[in-house]
């Protein structure tokens, strides 16, 4: 209810002060009589002499007539009496001086001005008691009207911080929006729309609810960490596949922690062949940096295998991260794309020394502008495309006699990002990885896929018990997309485009991702002949270009491999080996070429998860710090900049 309403009921509700009209006033605009009759006009204007039964009462009255005309108001001093209140002042909001500023060099100034004009527009009241029949009452002693400044409009006395109120229903319905991602522009409109008012006639702003989130956020604060922990517990005593593991430091506070939610550890063991591990994303109260490993299921779809925050980006802190992931998740991926990071580089050199690490391309490219634009100019264009071909070559060979042609036809021989580009080749450059398995993850249109996964979830500046339920949501929403992949394979299927059993095969077993992979490859196995056929050994050209490069397929009726490394990049069989299948009139594909990660569900059935055996199977145990030891918040993070390594 408007609490405007409510003061004019109360004051209604106590009996009518005798009310007179044509007020003079002194010098200082104090009303010293009122003489007259009663008016509707000043019916709501305070005056000497009138009452209140108590302090809040008289301060919502003075507050509705402030915002009639144009100012708002603030409580001022008070005097006491035998430790009770006798005389309280409730002044203009721009009464006073602003106080003199210290300014610390140190620090970031805010140069915010003061609204403080020395304004002496107030009201006095004093509490009295007139006779022994009738209660105390707060009494209106002095009231001054007049202002020094200009009085705003209805319109705008609105916006002053005094008038804007978040009431508790409407800080429920706020926190429950926030709590279904919605940014607070969204929110503030929905609540428009529940209320049905016009855009912008909330009675708070946009700053308003920031304020109400940081007010949140620091009356959790405290046990915010011990909240995050309790939580991971729970977890982990109600479904043992639920991983975490954290560490603090000398003063009790959360250092780094790793969870993995419990579909995770079933989601890697299928697909976790290949993982990207990405610390792009600052996105929670603490600024702690957040890494998140993801990779891609049988259906082309991104999927979370588990998420970090770390109190930093060092060597020390990454090494605990590797080493916690494969500890908790009982195996090591073959192969791992992460930014192009020194301390990443060196914590997965000495954690997965037989884990391929390879850099994401995008992450460089996006480099590239900062880089060359100031020294290329109009060239830049043209050395884009041209850097576009030799990431494209198939060949080292190749790779290695055009890049120095590439790089003198721009004049960059001595410039230290071309030069440190070459001396990372086998970091980024696809044909120097073409003997490992990525699964298409080294795509530029896979960094979008990350990208969009990772903001549709996760938004900034929430707390850590926040920021765990976010990333459960994109849980509930990988399974539900992957329910619903694996419908659609059902209702809608795949269509065949020849009648080969080679291609039959495949729509049987691979999901319509891989399937529509498969015949892309398919497909273009007819445009290769086969020039020579040497026992096991075939040599395929493309039809067309008798200068074209040439490809060596070997193939002794069970095994095969290509000199493209297709197959062993992608887990798709490449065009020229099955077009050596289609010369030898071979039906069907080896089971062992159709990669379970591949599959349908379907086919799955019955198989039991991969766990690396040996010394790939790592059975040490995270130790797990007593949750009954309480835990403190981590300190803000850095917000630029890495530490330097020591």
């Amino acid at each position: 209810m408007d609490e405007g309403f409510i003061a004019n009921e109360t004051y209604e509700s106590v009996s009518r002060n005798f009310i007179e009209s044509n007020k003079p006033t002194n010098d200082m605009g104090v009303i010293e009589e009122y003489e007259g009759e009663y008016s509707i006009e000043n019916e709501f204007e305070p005056f000497v002499g009138q009452c209140f039964l108590s302090e809040e009462e008289a301060f919502i009255f003075y507050r509705n007539y402030a915002n009639q005309h144009g100012f708002s108001i603030r409580k001022g001093r008070f005097v006491t009496k035998e430790k009770e209140k006798v005389r309280r002042d409730f002044f203009c909001h721009q009464e006073g001086r602003p106080s003199l500023k210290i300014v610390e060099p140190s620090k970031e100034q805010r140069n915010r001005t003061s609204s403080k004009c020395g304004c002496k527009a107030h009201l006095r009241i004093a509490l009295r008691k007139s006779y022994d029949i009738f209660p105390q009452e707060w009494h209106v002693t002095k009231f001054i009207v007049d202002h020094n400044h200009e009085l705003m409009t209805h319109l705008e006395v609105r916006f002053l911080p005094s008038n804007r109120v978040i009431t508790k229903d409407d800080e429920e319905c706020i926190l429950l929006l926030k709590e279904a991602g919605l940014s607070i522009r969204q929110i503030m409109r929905i609540m428009e729309l529940e209320k049905n008012l016009k855009y912008g006639h909330l009675p708070f702003l946009q700053i308003d609810v920031r304020n109400l989130y940081v007010k949140m956020r620091r009356m959790h604060a405290m046990s915010d960490a011990m909240s995050l922990l309790q939580y991971c517990k729970v977890a982990k005593e109600n479904n043992s596949k639920f991983q975490y593991a954290y560490t603090i430091d000398d003063e009790r506070k959360l250092e780094h922690i790793f969870w993995s939610p419990i579909p995770c550890f079933d989601w890697y063991q299928e697909y976790g062949d290949v993982v990207v591990f990405d610390t792009t994303y600052k996105v929670n109260a603490y600024d702690m940096p957040f890494g998140i490993f993801v990779g891609v299921n049988n259906h082309g779809k991104i999927i979370l295998f588990g998420c970090a925050l770390l109190r930093n980006e060092t060597t020390c802190a990454f090494q605990w991260l590797m080493k916690t992931f494969v500890s908790l998740m009982k195996k090591k991926p073959k192969s791992m794309l992460t930014d192009q990071d020194p301390w990443i580089t060196e914590a997965i050199s000495k954690e997965l020394p037989l884990t391929k690490h390879a850099f994401c391309i995008w992450h460089i490219t996006a480099k590239f502008s900062g880089w060359f634009t100031s020294i290329l100019r109009n060239q830049y264009s043209n050395w884009c495309m041209d850097f576009y071909k030799l990431y494209k070559l198939d060949s080292c060979e190749e790779f290695e006699n055009q890049w120095p042609q590439v790089i003198a036809k721009y004049d960059m021989l001595a410039n230290k990002h071309v030069n440190g580009l070459y001396q990372i080749k086998h970091f980024w450059v696809p044909c120097y990885l073409r003997g490992y398995f990525f699964g298409g993850m080294t795509t530029i249109g896979r960094s979008e896929s990350i990208n969009a996964f990772i903001k549709r979830f996760v938004s900034s500046h929430i707390s850590l018990i926040q920021f765990v339920k976010q990333i459960e949501l994109s849980i509930e929403d990988v399974e539900q997309t992957q329910s619903h992949d694996t419908m659609l394979e059902t209702y809608r299927g795949s269509s065949l485009r020849t009648l080969s059993p080679l291609e039959d095969q495949a729509h049987s077993v691979l999901t319509p991702y891989a399937f529509k992979l498969f015949q892309e490859e398919f497909g273009r196995a007819t445009q290769y002949s086969v020039l020579q056929e040497n026992g096991f050994e075939f040599v395929l050209q493309y039809y067309k270009d008798k200068t074209s490069k040439k490809h060596i397929v070997l193939w002794d009726g069970e095994m095969t491999t290509c000199s493209c490394k297709h197959f062993e990049f992608w887990g798709i069989l490449c065009r020229h080996i099955l077009s050596v299948f289609l010369h030898k009139d071979c039906y069907r594909i080896p089971t062992m070429y159709l990669l379970s990660r591949w599959c349908r569900e379907t086919s799955l059935m019955g198989k039991e998860l991969l766990v690396l055996d040996g010394e790939d199977l790592v059975d040490k145990e995270i130790d797990v710090i007593d949750e009954d030891c309480f835990v403190h918040c981590p300190p803000i993070s850095k917000k630029k900049g890495r530490p330097k390594q020591k």
